[in-house]
């Protein structure tokens, strides 16, 4: 990709926005597989992406070894790691929203029903998303690949998972910008080939955005 590409202006600078998302007990808790399908059932979708995508966040503290709460809860106090794999590796990419997993889950655990019951529940958490300005705005290719590699990930998060899995738009806000601005689908397709739900690492997504973005352009 040459100079005069990554200073061409965009027809649409990209404004930086980001996200916190504040927990808030969702009123239900699982002592049973049972009892966790029907709160999966009756939880809101934000309460799905906490329990799933939130844990990206160094604050959500998880082990690396799972992928998301419901993966930790099953293997940690039902004791069936098989079953706790199945739901750690539970995909998230695009086109899939909140709505998918959570039919995917329901699934899962109707078909490998565990029994027993745990002596800690499971609370369902869900949260009240903060949205805010960061005052960062890219009107070029170049400018939107530095301040990807230096914005917070709470903008990243914001714009390549939030607002996706909620159903908010159809692609991450990166995918859709440079494709719209650009028509460069390569690096679009190669953005959305990267599953949000598999990260428990910040740090990790952001270099593997970065990645996916210079496999393309220098090639």
């Amino acid at each position: 990709m040459n100079k005069e590409l990554l200073d061409k202006p965009a027809q649409t600078p990209f404004e930086f926005e980001a996200a916190y998302y504040p927990p808030r007990y969702a009123g239900l808790k699982a002592y049973t597989v049972d009892e966790l399908i029907e709160g999966i059932k009756k939880v809101d979708g934000l309460s799905i992406f906490y329990h799933i995508f939130h844990p990206l966040f160094s604050s959500h503290v998880i082990p690396e070894d799972m992928h998301n709460d419901f993966a930790v809860w099953i293997r940690d106090e039902l004791h069936n790691l098989e079953l706790a794999q199945i739901i750690s590796d539970i995909e998230g990419k695009e086109p899939r929203t909140v709505e998918d997993v959570r039919e995917d889950l329901i699934k899962i655990l109707s078909e490998n029903k565990v029994s027993g019951r745990a002596t800690r529940p499971f609370y369902f958490v869900s949260c009240s998303p903060v949205i805010y300005k960061t005052g960062k705005v890219a009107r070029n290719l170049g400018e939107f690949f530095d301040t990807i590699a230096t914005i917070s990930i709470r903008s990243i998060a914001y714009h390549f998972i939030f607002k996706r899995v909620m159903g908010y738009s159809t692609k991450n806000d990166f995918s859709l910008w440079i494709e719209e601005n650009y028509g460069l689908k390569d690096i679009s397709d190669s953005l959305s080939s990267i599953d949000p739900q598999t990260y428990t690492d910040e740090e990790k997504l952001r270099e593997d955005i970065i990645r996916k973005i210079e496999e393309v352009m220098f090639k």
